[in-house]
């Protein structure tokens, strides 16, 4: 039995995931991808692969004969099959392209395709996402071609769904705390695809019935106008006390909400149109500070991840902008083009592609949402309301949510090993983190673990004062009590600056050093950009996007109204300067 949840993880190593893919699958996935070829590739055929991934697939159709189109989300997977395209001489033949499924219709004409392919991504889209992928696809394909979608699915019976739930279950937990991420079988996919004008032609079950590979004909007989309007939400939807409580003690797991548009007040088409991510506790804050406004609140699909996190970790970028603006149809709901982003969103967003792929100017709004009611008044208060806050109510919130997961497990360990060391290692785990965490300024050293190693030292000495002093005995005497302070700490001050001051992540820095990539969405060492942010002169208009967008402070406006970086030692190189300037007038060196 086979789950593909464990491709989220995979997908975090592209130059490892068609092994990985194969692996786990015993094979079936190569089974699949070659029996698509086999049975529905011909020579001379217009094809594209929705989702291609690696280019296993594209590759296969290509030396078959056909004609290939590629596209896939995920810029590090399009690395890996650029260079085996290469390898193969197959440039000629295959062309693939970067882009989220819904912006399919934009990037190729109508009737232009005689076979589209989708493995292991429909599974992966919210409900709004696949009725419009749909949609482009009946459009972009020929008369009477053909839809091929190949996918996880929740079994019909009683007894597979839990057969199918219990050989799942290991994975996605094992998914889940690796990767951060997962995915969920589709239900009714083949309702959807006739639903979407589809004649179904075939429908192939294996494993329990947990896998499909669903083939489907755009009959000219069947007409699917789509003439509705997604639902929107309103904010109790999405309220739940048991997330809310998650988002405090777990914000090391995503916690997502459905993506899609929410309605705030009594909106009109003159009404403000305003983009943040799905991690729950980031939509609560917006919907808490705008209830008295009247206004359109697009959530976009960002794997329940916040703004910044999800923007450093490359889940919040344009694509997904795009997603959120095209499957909401906002562009039917109000008369302007305009809509306010997250101003922590800045270095991933490309505002020129978001608004030749939508229509919609990109604008960046203040750093919090409680600061979004002002900014509505007076857009200039962007200026003041931009900066990273890292105060004590912060750090105090980052100690518990940061910390509670890693007590809890170390307090279960405990309790099935030493019980009785479980109040007093948890009243020294908590007090230490809090020392740590608020009075992190004020505690010697620049870096975390410096910090860290700092309160150590002095535990560990008063420790052998105590103990040599007052016991007469040997200052060595607590040595693993020495040995576990200094653990608790190290790993308190684990990432402690990123965490708490806004600077480059140690953990991520040391990553690097040891060639990993990534660590789920919270720690990413392929952005982790290093070197200092220049400044050409000659090329700034003093446009003031940099001081928009700088959540440190790094830049200031002097007495002429000229732009300059006064405070590098505040910058931590997340590039939303570099990515922001019209002039290209800041770089990374």
């Amino acid at each position: 039995m086979f789950s593909y949840i464990f491709m989220k993880m995979l997908e975090s190593r592209p130059e490892r995931y068609d092994t990985g893919i194969n692996f786990l699958s015993g094979g079936h996935a190569a089974k699949i991808r070659k029996q698509i070829v086999r049975e529905y590739v011909k020579s001379g055929m217009s094809l594209i692969d929705i989702g291609c991934g690696t280019g296993l697939l594209i590759d296969d159709a290509a030396k078959a004969g056909a004609n290939v189109k590629g596209i896939d989300i995920s810029e590090g997977m399009l690395k890996v099959a650029r260079k085996r395209i290469e390898k193969n001489g197959l440039q000629d033949k295959i062309s693939i392209y970067n882009a989220g499924v819904v912006e399919i219709g934009n990037l190729f004409s109508e009737n232009s395709f005689d076979l589209i392919v989708s493995t292991l991504v429909f599974s992966e889209l919210y409900a709004e996402e696949r009725a419009l992928a749909l949609f482009q696809i009946k459009k972009l394909l020929k008369p009477n071609g053909k839809i091929v979608i190949a996918d996880e699915i929740q079994p019909d019976t009683f007894f597979k769904r839990t057969a199918h739930f219990f050989v799942r279950l290991p994975l996605t937990v094992l998914t889940y705390i690796i990767a951060q991420t997962g995915t969920k079988p589709l239900t009714n996919i083949s309702e959807q695809v006739t639903k979407s004008g589809f004649l179904l032609i075939k429908e192939e079950r294996s494993f329990f019935d947990s896998f499909v590979l669903l083939t489907a004909n755009n009959s000219e007989k069947i007409n699917s106008d789509k003439t509705y309007l997604p639902v929107a939400k309103r904010s109790d939807n999405d309220y739940s006390i048991l997330k809310s409580i998650y988002d405090y003690v777990g914000r090391w797991f995503p916690n997502p909400v459905e993506p899609g548009l929410r309605i705030i007040g009594n909106p009109d088409r003159r009404s403000p149109v305003i983009l943040t991510s799905n991690f729950h506790l980031t939509v609560r804050r917006v919907e808490k500070s705008l209830k008295e406004e009247n206004l359109f609140l697009l959530v976009a699909p960002t794997n329940g991840i916040n703004v910044w996190c999800a923007t450093e970790g490359g889940d919040m970028n344009t694509h997904s902008v795009i997603t959120a603006i095209k499957t909401s149809r906002i562009n039917e709901r109000v008369d302007h083009d305009k809509i306010i982003l997250p101003q922590f969103s800045a270095s991933g967003i490309d505002l020129t592609l978001l608004q030749r792929e939508t229509g919609r100017k990109g604008l960046f709004g203040p750093a919090y949402a409680k600061s979004i009611p002002e900014y509505l008044k007076d857009h200039y208060s962007v200026f003041k309301n931009n900066k990273a806050d890292f105060s004590l109510p912060f750090r105090l919130e980052m100690l518990l949510s940061m910390n509670f997961i890693i007590w809890f497990v170390l307090a279960i360990i405990l309790l099935f090993t030493v019980p009785k060391l479980i109040l007093p290692v948890s009243i020294y785990f908590w007090l230490t983190a809090l020392v740590l965490y608020a009075a992190y300024p004020a505690i010697p050293g620049k870096s975390g673990w410096l910090k860290a190693g700092v309160l150590s030292i002095i535990e560990v000495f008063f420790l052998a004062l105590y103990s040599s002093f007052m016991l007469k005995m040997s200052p060595f005497l607590y040595w693993k009590t020495m040995l576990g302070i200094t653990t608790v700490n190290l790993w308190l001050g684990f990432d402690l600056r990123g965490i708490v001051a806004g600077h480059p992540s140690e953990a991520e820095w040391l990553m690097k050093k040891m060639r990993m990539k990534s660590f789920g969405h919270i720690f990413s060492a392929e952005k982790q950009n290093e070197g200092i942010i220049h400044q050409d002169i000659n090329r700034c208009n003093n446009c003031r996007i940099c001081l928009m967008v700088c959540p440190k402070g790094v830049f200031e406006m002097e007495e002429n109204k000229e732009i300059r970086i006064k405070h590098q030692s505040e910058c931590f190189v997340c590039n939303a300067c570099v990515t922001q300037c019209p002039e290209d007038a800041l770089l990374l060196k």
